[in-house]
């Protein structure tokens, strides 16, 4: 019962390698479900790629992509894990005077995003430190909002450090002109979704028709009455169909649509990913763990065995299977 992610492989490598000529030092972010890929399986494009430097999101991803990419392994969130043979992210002073002296290691700073890191006025001090103890410091860390920030931020802050640096950087907007304005710097870009789900007319997600009820009078773990088509499809909350996160989109369009979600769940209406001839179904019920109940009415439903076209989101769904063809 696949849910499955279908790759165009020669379209979808095309893009991966334009993306690596135009980010010298491109350093591929693998992290969580691996943008829907799995890890390892993103870890072997990298080494395909012929990148020295993948970075992971957590200390816990490393052991899944070491077992196939043999370079470098930076991990981006400074969890307070050493591990040696990779580089690690130090986010404050009290971790960078207890770090072992073998630990490879950025330094990040505190940008915009008011995530992690050093403000820019304790920089010195943390030099001090890094010569002090002869540690093995590898760069600055700087992990940029997407959205725009402040002209000349980005400027003064790279003005603020050794002019040799050596900078990994994420979300980067024009990096063409921060090599132009900084030419003694070496400059990495860590580049995770415009890399892997750049190119999305390269992937397509289908899941199987497993049933289909023709008109019962109920159905459901709610016996829920039923009007059309019960038609059982695979993927599940345990996939990630279903889940949803806070909208960020706060524009007047995106407020109604909201509105409109809303007022649909109101009258019992539950739009689901899935779409059969161009026609999003409504869900029967909330989905199930493994597969979903929806309501089909019309002529020429899904029948059993056929497949059904599904949009989901990359970064929290979990497929059965993967088909590079």
């Amino acid at each position: 019962m696949p849910l499955t992610l279908h790759v165009d492989t020669q379209r979808w490598r095309t893009h991966l390698t334009s993306m690596l000529e135009k980010h010298p030092g491109l350093v591929p972010v693998i992290k969580g479900n691996g943008y829907g890929f799995g890890l390892a399986n993103l870890a072997l494009e990298a080494k395909h790629l012929g990148v020295t430097s993948i970075a992971v999101g957590t200390s816990h991803e490393v052991s899944q992509v070491r077992t196939v990419f043999d370079g470098e392994i930076m991990v981006l969130s400074p969890d307070g894990e050493q591990i040696l043979g990779t580089i690690i992210t130090i986010s404050d002073i009290d971790s960078l005077k207890k770090l072992n002296a073998d630990q490879e290691f950025v330094l990040e700073i505190l940008t915009p995003m008011k995530r992690h890191g050093i403000s820019i006025i304790h920089v010195g001090e943390a030099l001090n430190i890094i010569s002090e103890r002869h540690l093995k410091f590898r760069g600055f860390s700087l992990h940029l909002p997407i959205a725009l920030i402040e002209k000349g931020w980005i400027r003064s802050t790279l003005s603020a450090i050794p002019a040799d640096s050596t900078v990994w950087i994420s979300h980067l907007y024009k990096p063409e002109r921060m090599r132009k304005a900084f030419p003694n710097m070496t400059f990495h870009e860590r580049i995770g979704t415009s890399l892997w789900l750049g190119e999305p007319d390269s992937l397509n997600v289908s899941a199987t028709v497993l049933e289909n009820h023709h008109e019962p009078k109920s159905a459901g773990y709610r016996q829920r009455q039923v009007s059309g088509n019960v038609i059982v499809v695979s993927g599940g909350t345990a996939h990630g169909i279903g889940l949803s996160a806070p909208t960020s989109d706060l524009s007047l369009v995106g407020r109604m649509k909201s509105i409109g979600r809303g007022i649909e769940s109101a009258f019992g209406k539950f739009r689901s990913p899935y779409r059969w001839k161009g026609k999003f179904l409504n869900f029967l019920e909330p989905p199930h763990m493994q597969c979903s109940m929806l309501i089909y009415k019309g002529n020429q439903p899904p029948q059993k065995g056929e497949e059904l076209a599904v949009r989901v989101r990359h970064t929290t769904t979990n497929f059965d299977g993967i088909n590079f063809r």
